[in-house]
């Protein structure tokens, strides 16, 4: 009798371990990156971390292209804040892979301890963290846990930055 007893008890525990266990790895992985951004889309990616202090300061910077002004969100974190620090900045964009623009700013954005991780969209700013290079994406891209997000151009500004070859933009804060 006390054996049946016990044995119920640890087949009520377990069930209880397990149905806890299913509903965590639920809600971490129902919390994808792609869940918020881009309006026309219902995706984009998420550009407020929300594990870091929110700033104060305006993160809203512009860029120009050629004639054209585009405007952009950046990220509450610091190698957004980084970034921005460091403007006005003037940099030739590299094609790479037929869907991004990448330049190499020097010294490295700084990394540490910024939320690594993200599927990119067309307009998204990011930092690949092997290389240290920026990269805005023109096109979509795989999930890679190597890119920070730091930031994404407005409405459909990425359509300046959408063209073949090498150009010259001009980073300012707004």
């Amino acid at each position: 009798m006390e054996y049946a007893m016990l044995n119920n008890g640890v087949k009520r525990f377990s069930m209880c371990f397990f149905t806890i266990l299913l509903a965590v790895i639920w809600m971490a992985c129902s919390e994808h990156p792609d869940s918020m951004g881009n309006p026309e889309t219902g995706g984009g990616t998420e550009i407020n971390n929300g594990n870091e202090e929110p700033n104060k300061e305006s993160m809203k910077i512009k860029i120009t292209v050629g004639q054209r002004v585009v405007t952009a969100t950046m990220a509450d974190n610091a190698a957004a804040q980084d970034f921005v620090s460091r403007l006005p900045l003037e940099v030739k964009l590299d094609d790479y892979n037929n869907t991004e623009k990448i330049f190499y700013p020097s010294p490295k954005l700084t990394i540490e301890g910024v939320k690594r991780g993200c599927t990119p969209s067309p307009g998204d700013i990011t930092i690949y963290a092997p290389w240290g290079n920026v990269a805005i994406f023109y096109k979509s891209w795989s999930q890679s846990n190597d890119l920070i997000l730091i930031g994404r151009i407005d409405g459909d500004g990425i359509e300046a930055l959408s063209v073949s070859g090498t150009v010259t933009v001009k980073f300012e804060k707004e």
